[in-house]
């Protein structure tokens, strides 16, 4: 049986309205037009649905049995158009993002604040994760994109660079190289230094960095917090080499920070998917308006301090 949703609308007025004349105008087609739809749909089914006479038409029996049952058909088909509509115009839905905690602290806030204020009706399920784990959830689709970066070009990827963002060493006021405008790996060498896991990008790009310096860097202190490391270095127990992003959002007190060079670390930051992957209305709405924010993005390099402590967050 091949029903169309236009017989089928055309069936339901008729029996609103008890006129073919009045259900042809409703449909803004002419009467025979709509008589023929009918004289289709009957004989689709088998059975007359209507009784005719020169004054109105009336259900048959057949007719009644299945009025109920086009209705709710028509408003399931118009149910599904409006949510086929919300999701085209990311009115409704749900974004699976994934982040690196260096921009969960930084870039990500002014996005989804932009973001939500364009678009209440999509939900964001977010996904945090250090460079390896936050690559794997847009890899395995537990994200649809992610905003962060990526440690080796890899085929399954897509990635759109949004900024770049240095390494800088974290120095206590009081350290012997804070004097100086910027050092160098083989200057901090000679130091205790305190350096995120390995599973960061931040301890990846530092470690390629000194190597091209010819230096190996020992960490004294390894561990998973950016705050944590703050803390360590105004207590004098080190430098720490952290993100240039992620300082505006970290309480240094009196601690500064200074660009590593010789060479300098970079971390392109940016919007990673899976290639071949045609994105939602959502993700392409949160994409553009995630370029907007990075484009006028502050400089890093010129943190605001902090007036009160922060929860501590893992280093991405």
């Amino acid at each position: 049986m091949n029903l169309t949703v236009r017989q089928l609308r055309a069936f339901t007025l008729g029996a609103r309205f008890a006129s073919f004349s009045e259900a042809a105008s409703r449909m803004g087609i002419t009467q025979p037009g709509y008589s023929l739809l009918i004289r289709q749909l009957e004989e689709e089914v088998g059975m007359a649905l209507f009784r005719r006479t020169t004054r109105r038409v009336e259900l048959t029996e057949a007719g009644r049995e299945i009025l109920q049952s086009a209705e709710r058909t028509l408003q399931q088909l118009e149910e599904t158009r409006r949510r086929a509509e919300d999701f085209r115009d990311a009115r409704q839905g749900t974004l699976n993002l994934a982040f690196v905690p260096s921009v969960g602290c930084s870039l990500l806030p002014p996005i989804l604040s932009r973001f939500a204020e364009a678009y209440p009706g999509i939900k964001l399920v977010f996904h945090e994760a250090q460079a390896v784990g936050f690559a794997e959830c847009v890899r395995s689709g537990q994200a649809e994109i992610g905003v962060g970066l990526l440690l080796q070009q890899d085929e399954p990827f897509a990635f759109e660079p949004l900024m770049r963002d240095c390494l800088v060493a974290l120095l206590r006021a009081q350290h012997p190289l804070a004097a100086r405008a910027t050092v160098t790996w083989k200057a901090l060498a000679r130091f205790n230094s305190i350096l995120v896991t390995n599973q960061s990008s931040v301890r990846v790009h530092a470690d390629r960095a000194a190597a091209a310096a010819s230096i190996d860097i020992e960490p004294t202190y390894v561990l998973d917090s950016l705050t944590t490391a703050v803390g360590m270095v105004r207590a004098g127990l080190g430098y720490a080499v952290l993100p240039s992003l992620a300082l505006r959002s970290l309480d240094l007190g009196d601690a500064v920070p200074r660009v590593i060079e010789q060479p300098r670390a970079w971390r392109n930051i940016g919007l990673l998917t899976r290639a071949q992957f045609t994105l939602s209305p959502a993700a392409s709405a949160f994409a553009t308006i995630a370029r907007e924010v990075a484009a006028d993005f502050p400089d890093v390099l010129a943190p605001a301090k902090s007036s009160g402590p922060r929860a501590s967050r893992p280093a991405s």
